[in-house]
């Protein structure tokens, strides 16, 4: 993630934005984060979520009972996050400060990758999508969303500052996505799903590592 001038960094608390940003925020990101929280399945799983922020998705998983790990190259960001981790008793050591491009985990590590709302906000999507590529285990899922070129609110900056009240929507870079630069990122993948999702906002694919892309 990365801001205009600036080192990489999203920015913005977007676990500050679902508990007190407008009535927009507070009901866009509780319906973004909804399927990550109530329809996916971690069972048994080691899960590592890249580009956690502030804890949106680490922290309620974390609670749920999920073995997850956050990554997340903005310091101040993993800051934020272990003091929440802190006041609800969590371990701290799940958030971790990390390059998306260049992840202190071995080969094979995890079960799952989580993507979320991460790739159009970096600036080498491809070395993010070969790093989950690499950590993930063999069999292995990523799951990943990124922002449908074709939605208004993603289109056209000053539609999302009305909406969000916010001043400053510049994220650097912020790039939509259509499907088929999405699966690019990911070559020698089996696809397992890929549709639009989060009222049409977005785009959300289930990639599977096969086994001939650990050797």
């Amino acid at each position: 993630m990365k801001l205009k001038n600036s080192k990489d960094g999203f920015g913005y608390d977007l676990d500050k934005a679902l508990k007190e940003g407008n009535i927009f925020e507070r009901v866009f990101h509780s319906y973004r984060i909804f399927p990550w929280l109530n329809r996916v399945d971690y069972s048994g799983k080691k899960v590592l979520d890249v580009g956690c922020n502030t804890g949106i998705l680490l922290i309620p998983l974390l609670e749920k009972g999920v073995d997850i790990t956050g990554v997340d190259i903005s310091r101040s960001d993993i800051a934020k996050a272990k003091k929440k981790l802190r006041e609800k008793n969590l371990p701290i050591e799940r958030a971790v400060v990390a390059d998306a491009k260049k992840l202190p985990f071995d080969s094979n590590t995890f079960d799952m990758i989580i993507l979320s709302d991460i790739l159009e906000h970096v600036s080498q999507p491809d070395l993010v999508a070969k790093e989950a590529l690499r950590v993930v285990k063999p069999k292995g899922s990523i799951l990943a969303t990124v922002p449908n070129e074709t939605h208004p609110v993603v289109k056209f900056t000053w539609l999302r500052k009305a909406l969000t009240g916010r001043k400053n929507v510049d994220e650097y870079p912020d790039i939509p996505y259509n499907l088929e630069k999405l699966v690019k990122l990911f070559p020698g993948v089996e696809i397992v799903k890929c549709k639009l999702a989060g009222l049409w906002v977005q785009l959300f694919c289930v990639f599977k590592k096969t086994s001939k892309q650990s050797r």
